[in-house]
């Protein structure tokens, strides 16, 4: 896990579960609309990736926003290749969501 050591992560912990929160709104909405309403939910995504995340790389370290980026592009690159596949499962996409939960949970310390 990349929990902060005696630094504020406030600002980790909200991008952590925008990235989960993303990839359940994706999934929600294949399952409701299909891979049309997917694909809208993607490129709300790449919206995101380029305001809200790269908002945050000024204001926080780093390699803890580098861990955000890379987990960021496997979101995007997984949601892509579920619209793709004929029978995709969303494993991929569980275990994003998973990971990221993880690291927004990590304990805020000042």
């Amino acid at each position: 896990m990349v929990c902060a050591k005696g630094k504020n992560n406030e600002l980790f912990s909200l991008l952590a579960e925008d990235i989960a929160d993303w990839a359940e709104r994706f999934l929600r909405a294949e399952a409701a609309g299909g891979r049309e309403a997917a694909g809208q939910v993607l490129g709300g995504i790449a919206e995101w990736l380029g305001s809200d995340l790269v908002d945050g790389m000024p204001v926080m370290p780093l390699e803890r926003w580098e861990v955000l980026d890379g987990l960021a592009e496997e979101l995007l690159q997984g949601c892509k290749a579920h619209i793709a596949e004929e029978k995709a499962d969303g494993q991929v996409l569980s275990e994003i969501i998973r990971r990221a939960r993880e690291m927004a949970s990590c304990p805020q310390v000042e």
